[in-house]
């Protein structure tokens, strides 16, 4: 079945010390390209993430959104910045005594002026411990915007067989309408010739039959036809594989276009040209669905 690369989910955690918020997006895209947005402790289990979903979505842009919030007051300390301070002070002291003026700085105005007198640190996580607690949310996360996938997977699926079904009938009525003219063309190419060598008075008529159904093969559009046909069941196989199937089927659209390309060119038939604008039709709406599909 079908898999679309449009997807959405949302899933949210706590646990004991932590909470997690996490977000993706998926649009379609030529290969797997993924933008992910994360706090910087979550860095060391960055590659994990990204084969991941690459295993799983296997296609598409990928946008993944990781918010992390702790409660544990052990991870997140604040220590003072003492030799930056001391610096700073000192300039100020030189400044005030070249002006003459009191130094009357007093703490939270040097907390003001300078930002990294106090000093942040958080507690580097593990590793396996990070991964231990996105691993299960992750896979979660991911099954959610799969379902969602293939359920739109599978309306394109039943447009796209809809599309090929009529083509197959297409396919059909230009097969019959050529067997149908084949003989009244020669025919008609044989009058031709002859008309236009009414004037010339020694005519090899086996040669001009012979010259018209060389010339008439020319037209024949058989082979084309037989190998329409194989693209077409070629098509409807690859439509019940349940794995990434697009690129295969979108190579086999290219090689349906062919064959109606050379069918139009050759068959000189209003008719039959009627069909092929309706198949050619078809297949660009095809072609449209597959630029979502897995």
């Amino acid at each position: 079945m079908l898999r679309s690369m449009t997807c959405f989910a949302r899933k949210e955690v706590t646990g004991e010390g932590y909470g997690l918020s996490l977000e993706l997006r998926s649009v379609n895209s030529r290969f797997f390209d993924l933008h992910l947005k994360m706090p910087r402790q979550f860095s060391p289990i960055e590659n994990r993430i990204r084969q991941f979903l690459k295993e799983k979505l296997i296609r598409g842009r990928v946008d993944l959104y990781i918010q992390f919030q702790t409660t544990d007051e052990k991870t997140v300390t604040f220590e003072p910045n003492s030799s930056l301070a001391k610096a700073f002070l000192e300039a100020v002291e030189g400044l005030c005594q070249g002006i003459d003026l009191p130094n009357d700085l007093r703490v939270s105005e040097l907390l003001s002026l300078l930002k990294d007198a106090i000093v942040i640190k958080e507690e580097p996580l593990e590793e396996d411990v990070l991964w231990t607690w996105v691993k299960d949310p992750l896979e979660e996360l991911v099954s959610s915007a799969l379902e969602m996938a293939k359920k739109e997977g599978k309306a394109t699926y039943e447009d796209i067989v809809k599309r090929v079904n009529r083509i197959e009938e297409l396919s059909g009525e230009i097969s019959k309408r050529f067997h149908e003219t084949q003989r009244e063309q020669i025919e008609k190419l044989k009058e031709r010739i002859l008309s236009r060598l009414s004037d010339v008075k020694e005519i090899d008529e086996s040669r001009i039959i012979q010259e018209a159904a060389i010339f008439a093969d020319k037209l024949d559009i058989n082979e084309e036809l037989v190998r329409l046909e194989s693209h077409i069941s070629q098509f409807n196989k690859y439509l019940e594989i349940d794995r990434q199937i697009g690129r295969k089927l979108d190579f086999l659209v290219q090689e349906i276009n062919r064959e109606v390309n050379t069918i139009s060119t050759k068959a000189s038939d209003s008719t039959i040209s009627h069909y092929v604008v309706e198949i050619k039709a078809e297949l660009e709406k095809i072609r449209e669905q597959l630029q979502n599909v897995v």
